[in-house]
C-alpha cells in the first residue's frame, strides 16, 4: 500500500515566512498618501495608526509604542528629520524601527535620514515588496 501525505494549502505551508503583525504608525502630511499606505499595511495584516503632522505623531508614538514608524520627510513645519530625532529621544521608542518614506532619494537625503536616526530610507512610490522584505527582516532580528 502507498503512503499518503496530508495536502497542504499554500497559506498553510509550514516553511513559508509569514510577517509578524506589527503596530505601525504612518506619518505623512498628505492624507491620501497616508491612508493609502495605511490600507496597504492593513492588507498585509498589520495594525496601523495615522498622523498628519509632527506634534500629533510624537504624541501618538509616545502613547502607542509602535513597532515601526513610516515617516515622510517633507512635512511642513516640523519635518521628518526633526520628528525622527524627537522620537528617538523617547525611552518608550528605543526599540522602534524608523523608516523614511519620502519623495527625496538623493545621496544627501539618505545621509541626512541616517543622521536623524532612520533605520531605512524608501522613496515614494513605495515598492511594496521591498517594504514587506524589511518587515520580514525585522521578524528575524526581534
Amino acid at each position: 500500500m502507498g503512503t499518503t501525505q496530508a495536502a497542504t494549502l499554500p497559506d498553510e505551508d509550514p516553511t513559508s515566512e509569514k510577517a509578524h503583525n506589527y503596530h505601525i504608525l504612518v506619518v505623512d502630511d498628505d492624507e491620501n498618501c497616508a491612508k493609502t499606505t495605511m490600507w496597504i499595511l492593513e492588507s498585509l495584516g498589520h495594525t496601523v495608526e495615522m498622523a498628519l503632522d509632527g506634534r500629533t505623531a510624537i504624541e501618538l508614538a509616545k502613547s502607542l509604542h509602535p513597532d515601526v514608524v513610516l515617516l515622510d520627510i517633507g512635512i511642513p513645519g516640523m519635518n521628518g528629520y526633526v520628528i525622527c530625532k524627537a522620537m528617538r529621544k523617547e525611552p518608550v521608542l528605543q526599540n522602534t524601527t524608523f523608516i523614511a518614506l519620502t519623495g527625496w532619494g538623493h545621496k544627501e537625503h539618505r545621509e541626512r535620514s541616517k543622521d536623524a536616526g532612520f533605520d531605512y530610507h524608501l522613496v515614494k512610490p513605495v515598492d511594496i515588496e521591498m517594504l514587506k522584505n524589511i518587515l520580514l527582516g525585522l521578524d528575524k532580528s526581534h
